[in-house]
């Protein structure tokens, strides 16, 4: 082996010496000296690049490790890692990446693992019903809700159960909105939420659809198509705030991260309020990984620990709205169980075509 190489040996990152020790071996300091060493470390984050790279700076300021985020989207992200993947070096470091996205990239052995960082015992590695196995951990969630207006709701109840939602959207027809599940998670959050309240108990995660399930997601159906003339179908999950913001609307799914977001940016007013219905609404998130290859393994592996702990993740829930993803943080925003988790992605697809077929359509 030259000195300098950097390899990838049975699941751990090696640093570049002759007498190569793994990382996960080594003592932590000594893992940050080498951190500091390499200097710089890359994120590749598909949104809100620009606010990310004012938030990575008291990171930037603690490690004296240079943060550089280039532009990307999650598609892109995903296919230059895997492009990258058979390279002895590549250009990625850190890598935000979705749920869904994991099994493609794990499959093409393009991550490295990570349970071995100090802060990993801390850290969310189980999200959306998916087990991320040591080789990510999750560092951004989110979760949808009811966002509503208090000075257009007055005194008006918030709905809590279905039967309550039903009674607000009688008293206040067209007030309610909701984007079509294919322009938008918040709308298909909501429209699982009340598929799965009016079906049998069923596994939204099966990798094969049950054909019985699509036939009793039936009533679910019925309720969208009795109410079509009472609410208001939106383009998107931003035209609903955006029309909750100007008055036309009085309540709408949302996610609560996408709310703070524009509230924060001034598009829309800060007087806006968000709350989880107590039939529940479902919740999930992004996780972060390290390129096999990276060129940076030490720094990958201390910016990747300081974006899971417990005061990164306080801060991230300022900064973003986002939900904290470490055990010790305790947030108002209750974590969804199993029963209000996202459909796995092959009933998720089958729901959007089945709702273009029995409600948009009819």
């Amino acid at each position: 082996m030259k000195t300098g190489t950097v390899l990838f040996l049975s699941g751990m990152l090696f640093s570049g010496v002759a007498t190569a020790t793994p990382l996960a071996q080594q003592d932590w300091d000594l893992v940050v000296a080498q951190a500091k060493k390499e200097g710089s470390v890359t994120f590749n984050v598909w949104y809100l690049q620009p606010q990310w790279r004012s938030f990575v700076a008291d990171f930037e300021k603690q490690y004296g490790i240079k943060v550089r985020i280039p532009e990307g989207s999650i598609d892109g992200n995903m296919n230059k890692l895997l492009a990258e993947a058979r390279r002895e070096k590549g250009k990625m470091d850190v890598v935000a990446l979705s749920v869904a996205q994991l099994p493609i990239i794990r499959k093409a052995n393009a991550l490295a693992q990570v349970d071995w960082l100090p802060g990993y015992g801390d850290a969310v590695h189980q999200l959306q019903s998916v087990n991320t196995e040591g080789y990510a951990v999750a560092f951004w969630g989110n979760q949808t809700g009811m966002a509503y207006d208090p000075q257009q709701m007055g005194n008006q109840p918030l709905p809590q159960s279905l039967d309550d939602l039903q009674h607000f959207i009688d008293a206040n027809p067209k007030k309610f909105g909701y984007n079509d599940p294919n322009n938008g998670g918040a709308g298909e959050a909501f429209i699982q939420r009340v598929v799965t309240l009016s079906s049998d108990t069923f596994d939204a995660d099966a990798t094969q659809v049950d054909p019985a399930i699509i036939k009793n997601w039936k009533k679910g159906w019925e309720w969208f198509v009795g109410n079509k003339e009472k609410i208001t179908q939106t383009a998107s999950g931003a035209d609903s705030l955006t029309r909750l913001n100007d008055g036309e609307l009085l309540l709408v799914p949302a996610w609560e991260d996408h709310l703070a977001g524009l509230q924060k940016s001034g598009a829309i007013t800060g007087r806006l309020k968000f709350y989880i219905p107590a039939f529940g609404m479902p919740g999930g998130g992004n996780i972060a990984a390290i390129a096999a290859n990276s060129t940076h393994p030490a720094a990958s592996a201390v910016f990747l620990n300081w974006l899971t702990q417990a005061e990164t993740q306080r801060a991230l829930n300022v900064a973003f709205g986002a939900v904290p993803m470490n055990k010790q943080v305790k947030t108002d925003v209750v974590q969804p169980d199993i029963a209000t988790q996202f459909y796995g992605k092959d009933y998720s697809m089958q729901l959007r075509k089945e709702f273009v077929r029995q409600v948009s359509m009819q």
